[in-house]
């Protein structure tokens, strides 16, 4: 084959390919003899077959077939010979029809990834804040335990309902004058501020007595599950049919009991282990920020300008699906389109060069994920549903991109903790408090020069993480 370079220009490379026909018509020619020796055919024994008739019969199948073995080894050959790694799957446009006998001849479009040279990391310093766990801190665990084991009795003096009661009600939903479907239910609990309901109409059942009737009126969310429904107003005729008031579980050994431990001794201990985990990940955690911080600064090779295309589509199109349902950041209200853009332009820049980086160096120290380890993750994932764990691990093993969005967070993980295990890192002993001041959960989409915007840009993308 002859190779000739059209274009060189950073990362954008273009070569054109000529594969003689000569080359083109051998392979056929071995390809169409290897196919009349097992060809089945009325009317002739196996191998006997005329070649004129494997011709015209398999000629084109097969002559489709060589020509593009033939184009992908060439293509194989130019990056082996040119020592090229593809960013993206190339682009390949033929100079005429490759099957009518002449040279076949093509163009290849690629960008390739970019040079990165890992530096030294022990030459990185951070901070990691040590926190002790201190009696105030199970307490408060403690507390939010009992408050989550809540439970329902009588009033013990009758008197109008709050936020926190739960309520029995009847209720029949109008739209229009007229009733819709799903909008009727009776012997309903609802519990008053847990948001169970749409916005509105919990508040509108405070200050009310039993056998109390009252016309909740109410807008469904735009963006609403039923879309018939969605965007409109709607009167609800509730009647409360009783009232019963929280009782805050005693912290106790029974308590203890309940949560599956023998007793209150045993709570606590099991409380300030959690604790203790969650300090230490919120420690490394934001470790982590400030690793991804000075790599992105330190880092500024050019990225494959298709990957930034992609990845600039893919966080936009998030934030458009958001803006329709009305989910807007705080920093980004008010702004105008094309600033928001540029914003977003350059988190998604971040968030390739550190996805390439944290591959090179995966790839150079052969950080792997296991099967088992995904598995793992896996589990933990199914275990949020319960009831349908068979459901969510049948719905990974017969998706691979799935499978993939689970193996790129556990990848990324893997290779920041083999960067930290190489820099230097100076324990400080700090509160609780100080510990998660200003804490935010590394993620290369964030913003490192606005701390407040990173933390609202990290928490979206948090929802939706791509793989680095």
């Amino acid at each position: 084959m002859k190779v000739t370079e059209l274009k060189s220009e950073g990362l954008s490379k273009s070569y054109k390919i000529v594969i003689p026909s000569a080359i083109i018509n051998k392979a056929i020619d071995a390809r169409l003899t290897e196919v009349a020796s097992t060809a089945k055919i009325d009317g002739f024994r196996p191998g006997k077959v005329p070649m004129t008739i494997i011709k015209s019969r398999f000629g084109t199948q097969v002559s489709g077939e060589v020509v593009e073995k033939q184009v992908s080894d060439s293509m194989r050959k130019l990056f082996t010979d040119k020592k090229l790694k593809p960013a993206m799957q190339p682009k390949v446009d033929f100079d005429g029809k490759p099957l009518d006998g002449s040279d076949v001849k093509f163009t290849v479009n690629l960008e390739i990834m970019p040079d990165i040279q890992i530096q030294d990391f022990s030459k990185l310093k951070f901070d990691r804040l040590v926190a002790e766990v201190k009696d105030k801190d199970i307490n408060k665990a403690l507390e939010d335990i009992a408050n989550n084991q809540k439970s329902y009795a009588p009033l013990k003096k009758k008197r109008k309902s709050k936020i926190g009661d739960s309520v029995l009600i009847d209720f029949k939903g109008y739209m229009d004058g007229k009733l819709f479907d799903g909008g009727t239910a009776e012997n309903h609990r609802l519990e008053l501020g847990s948001g169970q309901m749409i916005p509105g109409f919990e508040d509108q059942l405070i200050n009310l007595n039993v056998n109390d009737q009252k016309d909740v009126k109410v807008n469904f969310p735009e963006n609403y599950q039923k879309a018939e429904l969605s965007g409109k107003p709607a009167t609800f005729k509730v009647t409360i049919k009783d009232i019963l008031e929280a009782e805050k579980s005693k912290i106790n050994d029974e308590l203890a009991t309940r949560m599956g431990l023998p007793d209150l001794k045993s709570l606590k201990e099991a409380i300030k282990n959690q604790i203790e985990i969650n300090y230490k990940a919120t420690a490394r955690n934001r470790i982590k920020r400030d690793l991804l911080d000075k790599l992105s600064k330190q880092y500024t090779f050019e990225v494959p300008k298709t990957m930034l295309e992609n990845e600039n589509k893919v966080i936009w199109d998030r934030f458009e699906q958001d803006r329709k349902a009305g989910v807007i950041d705080d920093i980004d209200k008010g702004k105008k389109d094309s600033v928001l853009k540029k914003e977003y332009s350059e988190i998604a820049e971040r968030r390739v060069r550190l996805g390439l980086l944290m591959a090179e160096i995966g790839d150079v120290n052969k950080i792997t994920v296991t099967e088992d380890e995904i598995k793992t993750a896996v589990m933990q994932e199914a275990r949020k549903y319960p009831g349908e764990e068979n459901k969510v691990i049948e719905f990974y093993q017969k998706n691979p991109e799935a499978a993939n969005a689970v193996r790129a967070p556990l990848f990324e993980e893997k290779v920041v903790d083999h960067i930290i295990g190489k820099c230097s890192i100076k324990e400080i002993k700090v509160s609780s408090e100080e510990l998660y001041e200003d804490n935010v959960i590394a993620d290369p989409t964030a913003k490192s020069k606005n701390k407040k915007s990173t933390k609202a840009k990290t928490n979206k993308s948090v929802k939706a993480k791509s793989k680095k």
